[in-house]
């Protein structure tokens, strides 16, 4: 049996996708979230000096969307073939293309002001153009009322799962029916609710 440790900060950011395909999985692994002053402590022994990393067997697996591949493959979470699989990687890119503008309104953008301005354009310009894309990708598949590929909750759910609770904004989701329900779902699942009772609360 493997010997896994997810390695970042005190929060789910990057990091998450990748805990919960583990605990949806049912696979035991080590939850390590430095702080600030640990974090300095071994950032130079880091590849690329940066976090999330997955640990496997000692073994370390940099770059998220690495380890979420990885995981994927073993834990059995990808699709059925090439076709699925490949449309799995396009929601993981569809998400990335929704998150990480967002990201950087919130946490780097300090004038309150402009952070006002630029979140009503995100959420009333950028954001909707993925949004309406994401949700046809998903109505591909038993016209929506499932999950991205399969029958089962899979990477791309996930990944999804996570965005959106990164996105901060019901109103907005809720303009788009099947990607509302479709995080609901997710959320509803047994293995999911409890990880989601379970995990540490913060911030981010």
């Amino acid at each position: 049996m493997p010997s896994y440790k997810v390695v970042y900060f005190d929060g789910r950011g990057r990091a998450e996708p990748a805990r919960m395909m583990l605990r949806y999985a049912g696979q035991k692994f080590e939850d390590v979230r430095y702080s600030p002053e640990e974090w300095a402590k071994h950032k130079p022994t880091t590849p690329f000096q940066q976090l999330p990393y997955l640990e496997v067997d000692g073994k370390i697996i940099p770059q998220s969307s690495a380890m979420q591949g990885f995981l994927a493959r073993e834990l059995g979470l990808n699709g059925a073939n090439n076709e699925e699989t490949t449309k799995i990687d396009l929601v993981g890119a569809v998400v990335a293309d929704i998150v990480d503008p967002l990201t950087k309104i919130l946490f780097y953008e300090k004038d309150e002001a402009k952070k006002k301005e630029l979140s009503a354009t995100y959420y009333g310009e950028t954001a909707p153009r993925f949004l309406k894309g994401l949700e046809e990708i998903l109505k591909t598949n038993n016209g929506g009322d499932g999950f991205f590929v399969g029958s089962k909750i899979s990477r791309a759910d996930i990944i999804f799962y996570v965005g959106m609770e990164a996105f901060r904004n019901d109103d907005v989701l809720k303009q788009y029916p099947k990607l509302y329900s479709l995080k609901e779902r997710i959320a509803q699942d047994p293995k999911i609710a409890a990880y989601l009772k379970d995990r540490p609360q913060t911030q981010f």
